[in-house]
């Protein structure tokens, strides 16, 4: 994955890299230099994907269960 898709992959997980780091437990110094100096680590891609459709999946189960509790 190159820098600029981790960077659009971030924003849509509505994460920066400070707030990525303390997800994944890593030094935020080691995730700024990801696409850089630092080799991009293979799970970071599937991982925000994952992470940004379960967050999508999280509000479609609240809109339900708000519409459920209305009935």
């Amino acid at each position: 994955m190159l820098l600029e898709e981790f960077k659009t992959l971030l924003k849509e997980a509505n994460l920066n890299l400070k707030a990525f780091s303390e997800v994944v437990n890593t030094s935020y110094s080691t995730v700024a230099k990801y696409g850089r100096s630092n080799p991009m680590p293979e799970y970071v891609q599937p991982f925000l994907k994952l992470y940004i459709e379960n967050r999508q999946l999280k509000e479609v189960k609240a809109l339900i269960k708000s519409l459920a509790d209305k009935l």
